[in-house]
């Protein structure tokens, strides 16, 4: 057995960040830049008003206010979408919308709750300064300039800003595609009869679930058998096409354990089998040329812990993520924590929360590796050393947030 932190030093290493394609802006969210994007335009595109109201020389309202008001002519109206033919000399205004151009020779907009019109005239009741209310052109950004820098995450604000700038296509680090296999003559899908004997297959339908949260592109082989030529066909099937391929079950040293012996019949280059930790120890890491190779446990909550702590952090750096590994912080232990002298790091579910300005957890309940309830009752996990056996109540101790 290694320790957590080799373990996780093993995969990071031994994983690349794929290379770069070209896609459509509207396919982009959560994913990487894998280059700057410098704007071809100004933002905004020209100078105009963020209200409602009347465009006017700042000048001209001077002294203004609701027991004086100053009269202006009104010249025109310019809607958004509009373009103004006209210029404001002294003493006129006019009636503008939000996003509307700025018609020469003004330079302020006064809000229209601070106005009255009557018969082409608008009442000014309030002073203005120059500037006020109004949007500058390339204020936002100016042509040539960085708009986004290389390995910037894609959310949604990100594409509505790219698409203002005009840009339809976006050059970004690929999406990892993952090949997913479930090992076991045990386990029987949610549409099969569940007979004496048999369990349901959580592992597929909670790992495609984690993976879509990764934006990886999935391709399910299945669930074989524990014959070994069942699990070859099918790992060849996910070689031809995948970056990464996950196998739940088999992984141990029972009698129809055979994923190890398919793998290394199919050329997999062992890097470790075992990690000191629970629950998830008996994990299988491995490549075949560029292709990296998870074999987690098929216990449930094993195999879950060793998606997010190992998996998970991989895939994450596949896509070119800044950051990859489950966020730590430092929580007040509610309840005391007692475990045997194994030597092994435990996960434990864990259940946050937040009081005032600080961050409390306790177990989530039961911690069998078998158990799926604890974890989807739980935002975080407990992370207890290897030579730690009691850690009291109020302790500070680390925790990992799970994703939402």
């Amino acid at each position: 057995m290694i320790p957590v932190e080799e373990a996780r030093r093993l995969i990071l290493e031994n994983t690349k960040v794929l290379e770069p394609a070209e896609i459509p802006l509207t396919e982009a969210g959560g994913v990487v830049l894998a280059e700057d994007i410098i704007s071809p335009v100004d933002l905004p595109y020209f100078t105009n008003s963020s209200m409602d109201g009347y465009a006017l020389k700042s000048k001209d309202t001077k002294g203004a206010d609701e027991s004086s008001p100053v009269p202006l002519k009104i010249v025109g109206v310019i809607r958004a979408g509009d373009y103004p033919n006209f210029s404001i000399r002294d003493k006129e205004a006019a009636k503008i919308m939000t996003g509307a151009p700025l018609p020469e020779g003004a330079d302020s907009v006064l809000m229209v709750e601070y106005t009255e019109e009557e018969n082409g005239t608008v009442k000014i009741k309030r002073s203005v300064s120059p500037g006020e209310n109004v949007r500058y052109k390339g204020e936002e950004i100016r042509k040539g300039e960085v708009a986004l820098q290389r390995k910037a995450t894609i959310n949604p604000a990100s594409i509505g800003f790219i698409a203002e700038l005009g840009i339809k296509d976006v050059r970004v680090y690929r999406k990892p595609r993952v090949a997913l296999l479930v090992t076991g003559e045990e386990v029987v899908g949610l549409d099969e009869e569940l007979k004496p004997g048999k369990i349901r297959d959580t592992n597929s339908i909670t790992l495609r679930a984690a993976l879509s949260q990764e934006k990886a592109e999935l391709l399910y082989l299945r669930r074989a058998g524990d014959e070994i030529r069942d699990i070859e066909e099918k790992l060849r099937d996910g070689f031809q096409w995948c970056d990464a391929l996950i196998v739940t079950g088999g992984i141990s040293v029972g009698d129809y354990d055979h994923v190890k012996d398919a793998l290394r019949n199919l050329g997999v280059e062992g890097i470790f089998w075992r990690v000191a930790q629970r629950p998830g120890g008996p994990m299988f890491f491995g490549k075949r040329n560029e292709t990296l190779i998870f074999g987690l446990p098929g216990n449930p909550a094993s195999t879950l812990v060793c998606f997010y702590e190992y998996v998970r952090p991989a895939i994450r750096k596949m896509a070119g993520k800044k950051d990859v590994l489950l966020m730590e912080i430092e929580a007040t232990l509610l309840e005391e924590i007692r475990k045997k002298p194994d030597g092994k790091t435990h996960f434990l579910r864990g259940l946050l929360e937040k009081r005032d300005n600080s961050f409390y957890v306790k177990s989530g309940g039961t911690q069998g590796s078998h158990i799926l309830k604890s974890f989807a009752l739980s935002n975080c996990l407990i992370i207890v050393p290897g030579d730690v056996t009691h850690i009291p109540s109020g302790t500070r101790v680390n925790v990992h947030l799970l994703p939402e």
